[in-house]
C-alpha cells in the first residue's frame, strides 16, 4: 500500500501532466508505477528506495546522491518532506536550482512532519506558496519559482571538532545526517568503551558522519576501516570526515548489510530506530539477524542503543551470550 503522502500526490496528478518532473526522496518505488508517464525522474538520498527504482525502471532516470547536480533541467520538482527542517531547507534550495524559472516545487508530507511550515520554508526561493490539498493527515503545497537560483552543497557543509580523552577528530556534517553538528551520547558511550586492543577489519555500520570510524582510526593505526550507511548525505560526510582526519577507509552505500562483503574482526554500530518520522525497529532487527554472516569465531560486535529498545533479547537470540558492558540512564552498550 502506498504511503499517505503518495496517496495525496495521486489525488492531484492534474498538476503534473505536462513537462519533466523530478520526484525527490519518494518513500517507495511504486509511486512511479502509479504516476506512469516517463516524464517523471527520481532523485534519491536513500539507497534502499533508489535501488528499488533503478531495478524496476529506467536507471538513467534515477539518481542517488547528496544533491541534484542538474541545473534548470526540470519543469517542476516534488519533494517528500524530510524529518529534519534543515534538510528540507537544503532540498528546497537545491530544487530551486534544478527547476527552470517559471517552474514549481511541490512539498508533500504528513502533518506531523512539519509540512504546515511549507510557506516559511520556501520563502527564500518563492514569493508565493499555496496549499493545494489536505487529506489523510497530510498536506500538499506548491511554491512558484520565478527566478534563476544556484546551489552549492559546500554552503551547507560544516565541520565540528570533537574531543574524547586525548583523541580529537574533525567531523563533517550536512543537514539530515544523524545528530548533525554534535556528538550523540550513545555514540560517545560506545567510543569510550572500545577495548585498547582493536586491530584488523572494522565495520562502522549505519556510520552517519563517520564519528565511530574516525575515532577508531585515530587510536588504532593498523585497522582497516569500512563504513556503511543507507543515506547519501551520511556517505558524503563520512568520506569527508575520513579525509579531514587523514584516514583511509571504504565507504559503502548499503541497504542494511546487503552491499557489505566479507567478514570483520570488529563491528560497531549506533543503529537507527526511525524511518523518517516513524519508529522502525526492522532495520536493526534485520541487521542483528544477518550480522553473524560477516563475523568469524573471534569477531566482536558492539551495539549501543536506547535502553527502552528491545535489542537485548534480539541479540541473545542471535548470539547466545550478550554482555551489557556500559550504560547510562538512557543507553546500554552491548557486546557480543
Amino acid at each position: 500500500m502506498l504511503s499517505a503522502p503518495s496517496q495525496v500526490l495521486l489525488r492531484n496528478t492534474e498538476h503534473f501532466e505536462q513537462g519533466k518532473w523530478l520526484v525527490v526522496n519518494p518513500t517507495e518505488a511504486e509511486i512511479f508505477n502509479q504516476l506512469g508517464d516517463a516524464q517523471f525522474h527520481g532523485f534519491h538520498q536513500y539507497f534502499d528506495v533508489y535501488q528499488a527504482c533503478a531495478g524496476s525502471f529506467d536507471p538513467k532516470q534515477h539518481t542517488f546522491g547528496a544533491h541534484c547536480e542538474d541545473q534548470h533541467a526540470f519543469d517542476g520538482a516534488i519533494i517528500y518532506m524530510p524529518k529534519a527542517k534543515d534538510q528540507a531547507l537544503m532540498l528546497i534550495a537545491n530544487m530551486a536550482a534544478a527547476v527552470k524559472p517559471g517552474g514549481s516545487i511541490f512539498l508533500v508530507g504528513e502533518n506531523k512532519s512539519g509540512i504546515k511550515n511549507a510557506e516559511k520554508l520556501c520563502q527564500n526561493v518563492s514569493a508565493q506558496t499555496n496549499k493545494i490539498d489536505s487529506a489523510r493527515h497530510c498536506a500538499l503545497y506548491c511554491a512558484h519559482i520565478e527566478h534563476d537560483h544556484s546551489f552549492e552543497l559546500t554552503d551547507w557543509l560544516s565541520y565540528k571538532d570533537i574531543q574524547l580523552g586525548e583523541t580529537s577528530c574533525s567531523i563533517a556534517f550536512l543537514p539530515g545526517v544523524f545528530n548533525a553538528g554534535q556528538l550523540d551520547p550513545g555514540t560517545k558511550l560506545l567510543i569510550e568503551n572500545i577495548k585498547p586492543d582493536i586491530s584488523g577489519k572494522v565495520l562502522d555500520f549505519a556510520c552517519g558522519a563517520g564519528v565511530i570510524a574516525c575515532f577508531v582510526g585515530k587510536q588504532f593505526a593498523d585497522v582497516q576501516l569500512t563504513l556503511s550507511d543507507v543515506s547519501a548525505l551520511a556517505i558524503t560526510c563520512a568520506k569527508l570526515s575520513l579525509e579531514k582526519n587523514d584516514l583511509k577507509g571504504d565507504v559503502i552505500a548499503s541497504d542494511g548489510l546487503a552491499q557489505i562483503q566479507g567478514s570483520f574482526d570488529h563491528i560497531m554500530t549506533n543503529p537507527p530506530f526511525h524511518t523518517g518520522i516513524k519508529t522502525d525497529y526492522s532495520i536493526t532487527q534485520t541487521f542483528i539477524q544477518q550480522v553473524g554472516e560477516h563475523m568469524h569465531r573471534n569477531s566482536t560486535l558492539l551495539v549501543v542503543a536506547n535502553r527502552f529498545l528491545p535489542y537485548s533479547d534480539l541479540l541473545k537470540t542471535a548470539f547466545g551470550k550478550v554482555k551489557t558492558i556500559a550504560y547510562t540512564p538512557k543507553f546500554n552498550l552491548y557486546r557480543c
